[in-house]
Parts: structure tokens; C-alpha cells; sequence
């Protein structure tokens, strides 16, 4: 079964158990078919998040204004900026959380996410209540969590739709502070010694696209 959904969504978008069953009983019809090989297209696209209307990706925007993060400022105010655009986003991750009860944050809770990323910028002492891992898989964990934590916030407002990832990517990685802070961190990353840190750098800070 061939699905037009974006890449990581084989069923379509989450939150949406009667499109998700459709796809599955489409895909299990198939073991009907009298010989193989078999490939069969479903016919409809993906639904928006938790409702019955299609997705119209080019309709998304970010319904939290951020300015955007200035290249010029020093590091002290850039941490900064990051700390407060993070704490703007807490209520409305707060608010996800409770209303389909989990997280994709797996490692950290929002604020030691943030002050991992900024005490290594800073060149500051890291805490971390993952003691079992180096620090270069403590800023992988970290910023993965920040990605899901942005994420699980801005589509948590009520009535926004749930974007694409590229048009979320786009948002995350050029408007945000947070996407400038991790890019500081990859290039910090790649200029360090350690080569565990030199390979987090390059290849899982900042999507490489």
C-alpha cells in the first residue's frame, strides 16, 4: 500500500484513530488479492490533526510571533532571548500535555533542555539527571527534545492547524531562537576535540538539509 503521506506518518497525522483504521483495513485487504506482487494507492490524503478535513499545508502559519534572532548580538543576550521565547511556549506545551496526555519529550523536561544547550554555549557547568550519558548524547537528547517540545506547543493553541514538516522546519530552524541556539551548538560541537562531540555536531544537532 503506497500512501501520500509525509515521510514518518505511514497512517497520516496522529490523534486521528478512524483515518489511521481506515488505512490499516485498506492495507490488510490486500492480503485478498489472488497472486502478487501487489501495489495498490490509497486514495486519499492525510486528515487534519484530530478532524475530518484535509490538510491544507500551505495554510499554516506559527501563531506565536517571535522576533526574529538577530546574528549581530552577543551570546549573553542571545541566551537569553532563547530562555524567554521557551518560557513563552511552556503554557501552551503545559496545555498540550494535558490534553492528550503524554509527550514526545523522552530525556528532559523543557527547562533542563534549555539550560543544557545554554550552560554549554556558556561554557558553564551541565546538570543533567541522565548521568549514564556523555555530554555529547546529553545535547543530542536535549536538542531532540527541544524539537518535540516547540512542536507539541505551537499546535496546542486552540484552532491551529497541525503543520507539515517543512512548513513547521521552516519556522523552527529560521525564525526561531531556539533554531539559531542549535546552530551555535553544532558549529561549538565541531570545533571541540572530543570526536563524539565533533560527530553530534555533524550529524544530529541541525537537520543536515
Amino acid at each position: 500500500m503506497w500512501v501520500p503521506f509525509e515521510l514518518g506518518r505511514p497512517l497520516g497525522v496522529p490523534d486521528n484513530p478512524g483515518f489511521q483504521k481506515k488505512v490499516l483495513h485498506s492495507t490488510l485487504e490486500l492480503f485478498e488479492a489472488e497472486k502478487g506482487p501487489v501495489l495498490e494507492v490509497f486514495p486519499e490524503e492525510a486528515l487534519a490533526f484530530g478532524s475530518g478535513e484535509s490538510v491544507d499545508e500551505d495554510a499554516w502559519a506559527c501563531p506565536v510571533n517571535f522576533s526574529a534572532p538577530r546574528e549581530e548580538t552577543n551570546l549573553e543576550k542571545r541566551v537569553s532571548a532563547f530562555k524567554r521565547e521557551a518560557a513563552e511556549l511552556r503554557t501552551w506545551y503545559d496545555l498540550g500535555v494535558q490534553q492528550r496526555g503524554r509527550t514526545a519529550m523522552a530525556d528532559f523536561d523543557p527547562e533542563t533542555a534549555v539550560n543544557i544547550i545554554c550552560n554549554y554555549l556558556s561554557g558553564e557547568e551541565i546538570e543533567t539527571p541522565r548521568k549514564d550519558v556523555s555530554l555529547a548524547v546529553a545535547l543530542r537528547l536535549a536538542a531532540q527534545d527541544l524539537n518535540a517540545f516547540y512542536f507539541e506547543a505551537v499546535i496546542s493553541q486552540p484552532g491551529v492547524q497541525t503543520p507539515g514538516s517543512r512548513e513547521f522546519s521552516d519556522w523552527y530552524w529560521n525564525q526561531t531562537a531556539a533554531g539559531s541556539i542549535l546552530k551555535d551548538v553544532r558549529k561549538k560541537c565541531m570545533s571541540e576535540q572530543d570526536e563524539e562531540l565533533q560527530i553530534t555536531g555533524q550529524m544530529f544537532i541541525v537537520p543536515m538539509a
